[in-house]
């Protein structure tokens, strides 16, 4: 197992509770399986406040950044997690 933070940042620490989240999880697992695996335990939050079902939904609405790094494009769920990854989730700021 390894570990990999989790960085909600935004109206999403509301649904997530937490400023981050350290998870556990398999050698070898991509981003979408981290969000995943988080949404899941927040899922019904998820579906009340933004409609999202998994990872590919949250991505169409956020700004995915992975050790730092910006992640538009959906390829970057497919991304395998290293030992100390940290994944950060921005929602997208309007306004004028």
């Amino acid at each position: 197992m390894i570990q990999v933070t989790l960085k909600p940042h935004a109206t999403l620490r509301e649904v997530f509770g937490r400023d981050s989240m350290t998870i556990s999880v398999p050698e070898g697992i991509t981003v979408r399986e981290v969000l995943d695996r988080a949404i899941g335990r927040l899922r019904e939050d998820f579906v009340q406040r933004y409609g999202l079902q998994g990872a590919q939904e949250l991505l169409q609405c956020s700004v995915l950044l992975l050790n730092g790094v910006h992640h538009l494009k959906p390829e970057a769920l497919g991304v395998k997690v290293k030992e100390g990854d940290q994944i950060e989730i921005h929602a997208p700021l309007a306004g004028g």
